[in-house]
Order: structure tokens, then C-alpha cells, then sequence
């Protein structure tokens, strides 16, 4: 996970505490220096957070190393966490209309299922999407072996940090321009040393609307509130 240890190496010395936590039925958010989120992924029904009910307080550098986890409510947890100690910088770009555009005519892989897919598939020269419970044409996840190497255009979302497979995607798409998007992404430029070549995430404009929206249960992006999309490209 040499991936995630330079995540969090790069915020070593952070000294805030957790101020607030909201964990919703699809996301996490997590405020300290500011607020980040993250996807919740399901585990086992059975878990339960160690220190649920007493997080608050706590330094931001013990909650974030639950990225490390292999519990995937205590790795969103990390995640959202590190986040809150990233102020997002970039340019506020629609990245769909960046993909399309990167994408025509071309081989694309998405991993996971976008609902952009159908565009990309309408105009790339080939296209894969990848899942962990692949419906119809979608390939397995370990597809990403075969397919992610010959792809002129990978995409994939910062909850694969999660589930521990962002830093292999990153390394079979290196021929290719690899897009890390998503709420949960980190803004944070340790991916392009990775294999990033666009990162595609949110920044916070307003805690109150977001906390309200994700413990009201939203799910879907676009009716996250209190949230602008923010875009950094490698130099």
C-alpha cells in the first residue's frame, strides 16, 4: 500500500482534531482542517467502528491511518479524514466534457459503472467496463489485467483507494492518460506520482448544506449539496 503510506506521509505533522462527523447511509464526511467525504462501501453487515460513538476529539492522523484498513467503513472513514485536511486547489472544469473529448475515437476502460459510460462507448473506438458484479457485456474487475494495459484512456474513482486497488490500476495504465475521479478522491498531487494524469474531485463550499444532504440519505453526486467540482491536471 505504498500508495496510501505517501498519502498519508504527506500530511505528517497535521495537528487538527475531529471536529465532526456525519456517517450517512452512502457517505462519509469528516471535518478538521476542513471537510472532506468519502463513499461508503459494504462490509460486513456485523461491524461496527471500534471507537464509534467517541471519534470526535480524536487527532486526524489516527482516524486517516484507518485508510490502511481492509474494513471498508474504517478505510472511508480514513479516507473522508485525509480528506478534511486537503484544501482543494485546480480548476473548475466540467471533467465529463475533458473525457469525452479525450476519448473519441479511442481505447477507453472505465472501472466502475459510470453513467457516462453509454457516451463513451457511443464514440470510442473500443471500450471496457469493468465491475465487481458485471451485468450484460461489462467485464470482471480482474479483467483490468488485460484490458487497462492496451487503453489510450483509464478511469476510475478515488474509492478504489478503499478497496486497495488504485495503486495497481494507476500502474496498468501507464501507456494511457488515467483519470482518479469522484467525491472521495483526494485532492492531493501524491497521486500523480502514481500515475495520475487528471484528478477530478470536490471541494466543500458549504458543510452545512453537505451534512444535511448525506444524512438525509442522498446517494447519487449530482444531489450532493454544498459541494463544486474542482479538477487538477499533471504539469
Amino acid at each position: 500500500m505504498k500508495i496510501v503510506d505517501a498519502l498519508l506521509d504527506s500530511v505528517a505533522g497535521a495537528e487538527e482534531t475531529i471536529g465532526d462527523i456525519l456517517i450517512g447511509l452512502h457517505w462519509i464526511s469528516v471535518t478538521s482542517r476542513h471537510t472532506g467525504i468519502a463513499h461508503i462501501f459494504r462490509g460486513d453487515p456485523s461491524f461496527e467502528l471500534g471507537d464509534a460513538g467517541s471519534l470526535l476529539g480524536k487527532h486526524v492522523l489516527e482516524v486517516g491511518a484507518l485508510l490502511k484498513s481492509w474494513q471498508p467503513l474504517e478505510a472511508g472513514l480514513g479516507l473522508a479524514a485525509f480528506n478534511s485536511l486537503m484544501n482543494p486547489q485546480g480548476e473548475n472544469v466540467n471533467v465529463y466534457d475533458y473525457i469525452l473529448g479525450k476519448a473519441a475515437g479511442k481505447t477507453v476502460t472505465c472501472v466502475g459503472r459510470f453513467p457516462f459510460y453509454p457516451d463513451i462507448a457511443r464514440i470510442a473506438s473500443r471500450s471496457y467496463l469493468l465491475e465487481m458484479d458485471p451485468r450484460g457485456e461489462e467485464l470482471p474487475s480482474y479483467a483490468a489485467e488485460d484490458v487497462i494495459p492496451e487503453s489510450d484512456l483509464v478511469i476510475l474513482t478515488g474509492t478504489s483507494l478503499i478497496n486497495k486497488t488504485m495503486q495497481r490500476l494507476l500502474e496498468l495504465s501507464h501507456k494511457g492518460i488515467a483519470v482518479v475521479l469522484g467525491p472521495s478522491t483526494p485532492m492531493s498531487e501524491v497521486l500523480f506520482d502514481f500515475g495520475a494524469s487528471v484528478i477530478a474531485g470536490i471541494r466543500v463550499t458549504d458543510r452545512e448544506k453537505l451534512f444535511r444532504s448525506l444524512a438525509q440519505g442522498v446517494k447519487f453526486y449530482k444531489k450532493i449539496e454544498g459541494i463544486e467540482p474542482v479538477t487538477m491536471f499533471r504539469k
